[in-house]
């Protein structure tokens, strides 16, 4: 009988020690989960918290990439603009250099034609006043330069207009 009373002492013992341990044990597992649990909603936290700056940064950028190529889009059109004013301005320039040669080159023909005239007249008066000093003919009726030019300037002017 005492050996089933040490059997049982060791027995109870041994129980109440194996309970310890399981309470000691499950006490520990209840400290793990629950230090689990909490760094499994912190990294849940963490990664919403992580998950929204993200997208914050991406709209963010998303905006200033549209920013961007608005931006682009107005300095394209006010480039292309820019370009058509040079253009015509440089059109209007080249018109308005070629009408102005135009107008040269006329007033230099006409005063060319009036240089042949002019000294075509100088010849014919030349040529009579020649005749008449190698003639000594002063009977015929004498027709003064200024006469002359007088009636030769009112053609020129009649040219003219």
């Amino acid at each position: 009988m005492k050996s089933l009373e040490l059997q049982l002492t060791h027995r109870v013992e041994s129980s109440v020690t194996t309970t310890m341990e399981y309470n000691t044990v499950k006490e520990s597992l209840a400290a793990a989960l629950h230090k689990y649990e909490n760094e499994k909603g912190q990294t849940v936290e963490l990664t919403r918290d992580m998950t929204r700056q993200y997208k914050g940064m991406q709209d963010n950028l998303l905006n200033t990439i549209n920013e961007r190529e608005r931006m682009i889009a107005e300095l394209t059109d006010t480039l292309s603009k820019t370009k058509a004013q040079i253009g015509k301005a440089l059109e209007e320039k080249d018109a308005m250099l070629l009408e102005k040669d135009d107008v040269i080159s006329k007033q230099k023909h006409k005063a060319d034609e009036m240089c042949e005239e002019f000294a075509s007249m100088l010849r014919k008066v030349m040529q009579q006043l020649v005749d008449q000093i190698e003639n000594n003919d002063y009977s015929q009726k004498k027709v003064s330069i200024q006469q002359v030019m007088s009636a030769e300037e009112y053609n020129y002017k009649s040219i003219i207009k």
